[in-house]
C-alpha cells in the first residue's frame, strides 16, 4: 500500500473512532441536560432534544454513528423519562406507541440526514475531481503547445542554420592552398553541421515523421555511409569491422541505419582515448540483424545502461562536446525500423551498443 493511501485510511479510521465516541458523549449530554430540566420540560421536551442532535451529528457523521446514536437515544428516552423511570418496561399504551413512534422517527432522520451528508460528500467529492481534471488536462495542453512551439522553433533555427553551413563548406572545399586556420574553421564547420543535424533528427523523431524506406542493400555500403562523415574523429582511432563477409543482401532502409550508426559512432569516439580501436562487428540469424558497436573508453556508469538513451544525457567526461542528442535519436530512428537498440559495458572493457533490426535477406540464386 502507498504511503498517502496508508495515511489516509488511518486517518479515516481515527475519525470514524471519534464520531462513535462523540456519538456516546451526545447522548449522555443530552440525557443529562433534559433530565435537570424535566420537571419544567416535561418528556417530550427531551425527545425532541434527542431529535434535534440526531439531525444535526447526520449533516457531520457517518452513517454508523448516526445508527447508533439514533438507537441509544431511544433507550435512553425509555430508560431515564418514560414510566416507569430506570427500565426499559412500559406500561402506558400511550408511551409505548410514543416510544415505537420516535424509535422510527429516529432511525429514519438519522438515515436520511445521512444518506444527504454522503451524497453533498460525493458530489463536492466529483467537483474536486474534476477542476483537478480539467487542471491536469489544461497543463497537458499547455505542455504539448509549449513542446510543439520548441520544436517548430528548433526546426525552423536549424533549417536557417543549415544553409549558411552548407555554403560555408563548399567554399572551404573550393580553397586551392592549404591553411591551418582554414582547417580550424573547416573543424568548427563540420561539429556545427553535426549539432545542427542532430537537432533536425531529434524534430522528425518526436514528430514521428519517419517512414522506413526499405530496399536491398549490402551492410557495407549502409556502414560506409555512416562512416564517411566521421573521418576527423576515427583518424586517430582504429575502425575495426568484422562479420560482414558472410552477410547476404538485406532488405533494409539504408539511410535511417546509417544515420543510427553514424550516431553511435560518434559517440563512441567522443568517449575514447585516442588511439583506441572502435570495432564494429555483425550478423544475421533467423530474419534478424544484429550490429554492435564497442568502443575502449571508461564505458557506461552504473545503472545508466537505460539512461544513455534519453534527450541531453551527457556522460561524466566532461572533454566529450555534443549536445547529448545522438543516442536519444539513434533509438528513435532504430525503433521507426521497429528495432531496438541497448547499452552495456563490455566484460573486458569498452560499452558495446548492439541493435536489433527484423530484416529479410535476399533468396539465394539457383
Amino acid at each position: 500500500m502507498e504511503p498517502d493511501a496508508a495515511t489516509r485510511k488511518e486517518s479515516d479510521s481515527l475519525a470514524l473512532v471519534a464520531q462513535y465516541s462523540g456519538a456516546l458523549a451526545v447522548v449522555f449530554s443530552v440525557a443529562t441536560a433534559c433530565r435537570a430540566i424535566l420537571p419544567q420540560t416535561g418528556y417530550l421536551f427531551s425527545a425532541l432534544m434527542f431529535l434535534m442532535a440526531i439531525v444535526l451529528a447526520g449533516t457531520r457523521w457517518h452513517r454508523g454513528p448516526v445508527i447508533l446514536m439514533a438507537i441509544l437515544s431511544a433507550l435512553t428516552w425509555n430508560f431515564v423519562f418514560l414510566q416507569p423511570q430506570f427500565t426499559f418496561l412500559i406500561h402506558n399504551p400511550g408511551d409505548l406507541a410514543v416510544f415505537a413512534l420516535f424509535f422510527i422517527v429516529a432511525l429514519s432522520m438519522g438515515h436520511l440526514t445521512s444518506n444527504l451528508r454522503q451524497r453533498e460528500d460525493a458530489l463536492e467529492r466529483h467537483h474536486r475531481e474534476r477542476e483537478s481534471l480539467l487542471a491536469e488536462r489544461h497543463r497537458a495542453n499547455l505542455l504539448a503547445e509549449s513542446e510543439r512551439l520548441h520544436r517548430t522553433l528548433l526546426d525552423s533555427v536549424s533549417h536557417e542554420l543549415k544553409t549558411p553551413i552548407t555554403i560555408i563548406r563548399t567554399a572551404l572545399d573550393g580553397l586551392a592552398s592549404p591553411n591551418p586556420y582554414t582547417a580550424e574553421i573547416t573543424t568548427a564547420t563540420r561539429r556545427l553541421q553535426h549539432i545542427v543535424d542532430n537537432f533536425l533528427g531529434m524534430t522528425r523523431v518526436e514528430a514521428d515523421a519517419l517512414r522506413p524506406n526499405l530496399n536491398w542493400e549490402e551492410l557495407h555500403d549502409v556502414i560506409r555511409a555512416a562512416t564517411s562523415p566521421l573521418e576527423e574523429e576515427f583518424r586517430s582511432r582504429p575502425l575495426l569491422i568484422s562479420g560482414l563477409d558472410s552477410l547476404p543482401l538485406l532488405k533494409l532502409d539504408s539511410r535511417l541505419l546509417a544515420q543510427a550508426l553514424s550516431n553511435i559512432l560518434h559517440n563512441a569516439a567522443s568517449y575514447s582515448p585516442q588511439g583506441s580501436s572502435v570495432e564494429i562487428s555483425a550478423s544475421f540469424l533467423a530474419n534478424s540483424l544484429e550490429i554492435s558497436v564497442r568502443d575502449h573508453g571508461k564505458g557506461i556508469p552504473d545503472g545508466a545502461e537505460n539512461a544513455v538513451f534519453d534527450k541531453f544525457y551527457r556522460g561524466p567526461d566532461v572533454h566529450a562536446g555534443g549536445t547529448g542528442l545522438g543516442l536519444a535519436i539513434a533509438r528513435g530512428l532504430v525503433r521507426s525500423m521497429r528495432g531496438d537498440i541497448s547499452a552495456r559495458n563490455h566484460p573486458d572493457g569498452g560499452a558495446c551498443f548492439t541493435i536489433r533490426l527484423p530484416a529479410q535477406a535476399a533468396p539465394l540464386s539457383p
